[in-house]
């Protein structure tokens, strides 16, 4: 191990939380320049397996904000754990407090989190690769679509009444809802 090696380590020890978290999100703002967001909620996690399942967990006081979360799996110490730094991001939505599981209360706080699967988090960077997504076009006016055509991303989207269906037609309808 160099000097140099040494030195690096020895930074990344005394370097704060907060400092820690600020370099993590440098390394996607370009992401969030394309997602249009200015001020984003970052918050890294660590992604866990919970009864066989892959979940990252938030606190009440990080959720309840009304705003979308973005992530990056990283270990207690703040150390990116995926090799590819991919940005994940949560959708707000108010059906959180019963939608989600919670944990264990922390034996000395005895605050609960809220477990969110991975599987309901949006990887960031693939849709940033896609560029735009691409939607299905506009079904017939006098035809209607049939139910069996609906995906669980469109059952989401009508659930949250948020326009994250890959149907644009449906995602209109949810916005002209507001």
């Amino acid at each position: 191990m160099g000097l140099s090696t040494k030195l690096d380590e020895k930074k990344k020890d005394i370097l704060s939380k907060k400092q820690k978290i600020e370099l993590l999100k440098d390394k996607h703002l370009d992401l969030f320049k394309q997602e249009k967001v200015k001020q984003p909620k970052f918050i890294p996690k660590m992604c866990y397996m919970h009864k066989g399942e892959l979940v990252v967990s938030f606190y009440p006081s990080e959720i309840t904000k009304g705003q979308d979360i973005y992530t990056e799996f990283v270990s207690r110490d703040y150390e990116p754990e995926d090799p590819e730094r991919r940005l994940w991001k949560w959708i707000y939505h108010d059906a959180y407090d019963t939608e989600y599981e919670k944990s264990d209360p922390h034996p000395t706080s005895g605050d609960r989190r809220y477990l969110i699967p991975k599987d309901e988090l949006i990887e960031v960077t693939k849709v940033a690769e896609q560029g735009e997504l691409i939607f299905e076009p506009l079904p017939d006016a006098d035809a209607d679509v049939p139910y069996s055509s609906m995906t669980l991303r469109d059952y989401a989207a009508i659930q949250w009444k948020l326009p994250v269906s890959h149907k644009a037609w449906l995602n209109n309808l949810i916005n002209n809802l507001k």
